[in-house]
């Protein structure tokens, strides 16, 4: 049975983004201690929770159309054109991209989940699953207010238009979705 669209959101997608966020800390924990068994693990973990959460915050756009609450427009009919939308309400952290973050974030979701994309190769930002996700430092390379400050290892979408800090898009996206759900989340520990 499909969860209704807020509680999906509420239960599901906001606690992967969370979790992927929890990981880039202990990633940060761990090169700190360097203790080389953490630093690895913390690695794997970051990861696989980065990949999580660009799946389900990039499926919570189905998640919409197939509820149709009475926020979305009643002219979007296909998975497209909620990402159309969507993009245009992407503007937290930026106004000026080329690339939208939610086409970004799709292309990111679809590149993990098929090894070979057959699917949209006009315009798409990521070609293949080889690398598109990548622990790296892009110290003095990342727009401002992406990305962790002095360059510690983190997360990156290795796309054509550049690297960009995954933490970032997906709290562009994430915060375009509450935004135009109305969605506000409580205080981390409260009820």
């Amino acid at each position: 049975m499909q969860l209704p669209w807020d509680e999906h959101f509420l239960e599901i997608v906001i606690p992967a983004w969370q979790a992927y966020l929890a990981a880039e800390r202990k990633l940060s924990e761990a090169i700190c201690s360097a203790e080389p068994h953490q630093v690895e693990r913390a690695k794997y973990d970051v990861l696989r929770e980065g990949g999580a959460a660009a799946f389900y915050v990039h499926h919570f756009g189905e998640v919409v159309l197939r509820a149709r609450p009475s926020w979305l427009p009643a002219e979007i009919r296909l998975p497209g054109d909620v990402l159309d939308w969507l993009a245009g309400q992407c503007t937290m952290l930026r106004t000026d991209e080329v690339v939208a973050d939610v086409a970004l974030l799709a292309d990111v979701a679809d590149a993990l989940k098929h090894a070979v994309l057959t699917r949209r190769t006009d315009g798409r930002e990521v070609s293949t699953n080889d690398a598109v996700l990548v622990l790296r430092r892009n110290y003095g390379e990342h727009r401002y207010g992406e990305g962790k400050f002095g360059g510690a290892d983190e997360v990156w979408i290795l796309a054509r238009s550049g690297a960009r800090a995954l933490s970032s898009v997906l709290q562009n996206v994430v915060d375009a979705w509450r935004r135009v759900a109305g969605i506000h989340l409580p205080a981390i520990g409260q009820p």
